[in-house]
């Protein structure tokens, strides 16, 4: 009896991994048609600029704003050791730079926000990057 409730049971435990591919497309579906595709779950929002890299890591969710114009926004949560510091390393190495005269203590306190954070900016794009030892929440606007 217990083999073939092991039997029957295998199949059943071999779809778990494809339903929980089907719950979450479908999750993920409903979510782009009910915002008109302006928030994205487990993807890079639609649009992001190639130009601004993002660390390696879970893509959490993202957004932009519905016409596409005011920029996006995009959580990633990462195992590396220190992720802001990723995240200023790859900006830097794309072109990004701080404005002059700009320090970390200039930009304001988020409540409930901890860790550290980037301010920088090149040619066409502003992108702010706050985080922990978790991940980051980047933030990107157009110039």
């Amino acid at each position: 009896m217990a083999i073939a409730a092991l039997l029957l049971g295998a199949p059943l435990l071999a779809g778990c991994s494809s339903i929980g591919d089907a719950v979450g497309g479908a999750v993920s579906g409903a979510v782009k048609d009910a915002s008109g595709g302006a928030v994205s779950v487990g993807a890079m929002p639609e649009g992001w600029p190639s130009e601004v890299p993002v660390i390696e890591g879970d893509i959490v969710g993202g957004g932009k704003n519905p016409d596409g114009t005011a920029g996006w926004v995009v959580v990633i949560k990462s195992s590396a050791a220190d992720p802001v510091a990723d995240a200023t390393a790859q900006l830097e190495a794309a072109g990004f730079a701080a404005p002059e005269g700009f320090t970390p203590e200039k930009l304001p306190e988020v409540d409930g926000v901890t860790g550290a954070s980037y301010f920088a900016q090149n040619a066409n794009y502003v992108v702010m990057v706050v985080g922990s030892e978790q991940g980051v929440l980047y933030t990107v606007v157009p110039r």
